[in-house]
């Protein structure tokens, strides 16, 4: 391997001769031109911190961290944070990013979060946030698609995991007739049988 006079890189094979160049400067101009930064809230604000738990485990004398990202707001060592689904609040021991002790982390970083008399045991993924920032709901209505990989029946009555984020629970569902999957589905039919119409073959689904 040797050096390009353009600041690229020039391979050779086992015989000597030129491989190829990679313009490894010219890669990374076309990726900085292309990548945008993304739409982040730069500004402290402990009052809409939320922060989405992925691991929970216990440190001996420290206390229990948390390890996740922070979705929006911000926090610091002090901050008091809610755990929505255990109605309990918790002071902010300390910080970290990397490895490295942090005096406030925001939207989008990676850290872990300290906090003393607090179970581990209680909480594995899950979200914490500003305190009464997070309301809880007992039901919701939203249109469903059973997925072709799922071979089990959806029947009213039965009992699902149903996962918004990191939070997973087990819910009692009942389902009725969604005109919205009903027409969706009436076009893709339609489309099948023109495509096959278009290549020819007669149409297998056809309306009743």
């Amino acid at each position: 391997i040797i050096g390009g006079g353009t600041g690229g890189v020039t391979t050779t094979n086992a015989h000597g001769e030129v491989a190829g160049t990679n313009n490894i400067h010219g890669l990374l101009d076309v990726l900085q031109s292309q990548m945008r930064a993304p739409n982040r809230d730069a500004r402290p604000s402990p009052e809409r911190f939320h922060f989405a738990v992925d691991h929970c485990f216990p440190i001996k004398g420290q206390g229990t961290v948390l390890t996740g990202t922070c979705l929006s707001g911000s926090a610091r060592p002090n901050d008091m944070v809610e755990f929505p689904t255990l109605a309990t609040q918790k002071k902010i021991k300390g910080l970290q990013m990397f490895r490295r002790k942090a005096n406030i982390i925001q939207q989008g970083d990676r850290a872990g979060i300290c906090v003393s008399n607090f179970d581990a045991k209680l909480m594995e993924r899950g979200t914490i946030a500003s305190p009464g920032t997070i309301k809880l709901i007992h039901g919701a209505i939203a249109v469903v698609r059973k997925v072709r990989f799922f071979k089990g029946q959806l029947n009213s009555g039965g009992k699902f995991h149903i996962s918004v984020g990191h939070q997973t629970v087990m819910a009692t569902v009942t389902f009725w007739g969604a005109r919205e999957i009903a027409r969706q589905v009436e076009r893709e039919q339609e489309s099948q049988q023109q495509q096959m119409a278009s290549n020819g073959n007669a149409p297998i689904l056809g309306k009743s």
